[in-house]
Order: structure tokens, then sequence, then C-alpha cells
């Protein structure tokens, strides 16, 4: 799965169309979107990373998806579609966006055909992120399903780190169990037998892949 940010030349000109927008800053854990309010517009991430969730009746999170820099969210709400009541988007970092109104930028794809294609192609990767995270729900041990967690945020997030992969996104267990429909204790449980392994490591709380290879051959 790739991942979802444009490219450079791409965020370069999608940042042109944004910069009549309004800069904002949200710290760690601030609200960008409540759950049942509309969004006050359509953010540009110029940096730092926010988490889409909903909140099942006993209060637990349901981790539906990350974004990252140089991605436009709401998606779907800023194409005209409905924005799903109960959907929080919340800042996992500090972050730095630019807001513009969804009449602005559906204008600006009237006009303008690559800004069009290049917004399509973050909804169809959008799609692509669901239905993994379905596929992978699909493992019936614990295991495979951190295990493909953790691949999935390393095909999205990572970077090259020596002969590891770093996940640069600022993922807790309690985000992973959120994401793979377990409890925290349980992902713990399952992380801490991958880092006795010696598959993944953490350090200054962000996760290290250490052998993609070995985690890949667990799901085949």
């Amino acid at each position: 799965m790739g991942n979802m940010s444009l490219n450079r030349n791409s965020s370069e000109s999608i940042a042109s169309h944004f910069g009549g927008g309004s800069p904002g800053e949200f710290s760690k854990g601030e609200i960008l979107v409540q759950g049942d309010e509309e969004p006050s517009g359509v953010y540009w991430i110029r940096s730092g990373y926010v988490k889409a969730y909903s909140i099942s009746q006993l209060g637990q999170q349901n981790l539906l998806l990350i974004h990252g820099a140089n991605e436009i969210m709401p998606l779907p709400w800023a194409l005209d579609g409905p924005q799903k009541i109960g959907i929080f988007y919340e800042a996992m970092s500090n972050v730095s966006v630019l807001n513009t109104s969804k009449d602005s930028l559906r204008s600006a794809m009237g006009r303008e055909p690559w800004l069009t294609e290049q917004i399509l192609r973050q909804l169809v990767n959008t799609f692509t992120v669901y239905a993994q995270r379905i596929q992978n729900l699909g493992f019936r041990s614990p295991r495979e399903r951190v295990i493909a967690c953790l691949l999935d945020l390393a095909s999205r997030f990572g970077r090259p780190y020596g002969q590891t992969v770093l996940i640069e996104a600022p993922v807790t267990h309690q985000d992973i169990a959120d994401s793979i429909n377990v409890t925290r204790e349980t992902a713990s449980r399952e992380l801490e037998e991958l880092f006795r392994d010696e598959l993944v490591i953490q350090k200054d709380h962000l996760f290290i892949v250490n052998n993609e290879g070995k985690l890949q051959a667990e799901l085949s």
C-alpha cells in the first residue's frame, strides 16, 4: 500500500491553492473536526499527523485512518459527500494546517484538471487503506493483526533507518488496539512478544520494524 500523500510537485501545487486559506496550529490531542458538527472547512496538512476515529456506544475508539503531511481532509465531505456523524479528527502530534472552504476547493477543481486528478488519487488511496484494514481484521490471531497493522504503517509512514524501517507516525499501543479491534492489553502483549523476538523495537516512542521479511512471512 502506497503513501496517501501527494508527491512533492503536486503538494506544492496544492499548497499554492490553499495559500489563500487560513493557517492553523493544533496541539497533540486537539480536535480538528468534532463528530457531531459540520466541518469548518477543508484542511490541508502542512505537517504533523491526524487520526480519524469513531466512538462506540461503550466509549471505545475505533481508529479508521491516519492522515499525514500533504493530505486533504475530510475528503468525502470536501467532494460534496455527507459528513458522517460520529467521525472525529484529532491531532496525534503538533499539527500545522491550511484551511479553505469546500466551495473554494470545488471551484478550483472545476478550473484545474490536475487538481481534480491529485485529489481523486488521494481518494482512491483512502479506499485502498480501508480495504486493507478490512482484510487485516480477517486474521484470526491478535499477533497476525498487530503484524499486519505495523506493516501497513511501515508502508505508509515508514522511512529507511539503517537496515530497518522507522514508522514516523506517533502511533501508540492504544492506537494499534483501536485499529485492529482488540483491547490495549492484548495489543501490548503481542507487541512485547515482537519486541522479545527482536522483530520490532521502539525508540523515542516510535516503532521500528527490524525485519519486514520475517513479519511478512508470518502472514503468508
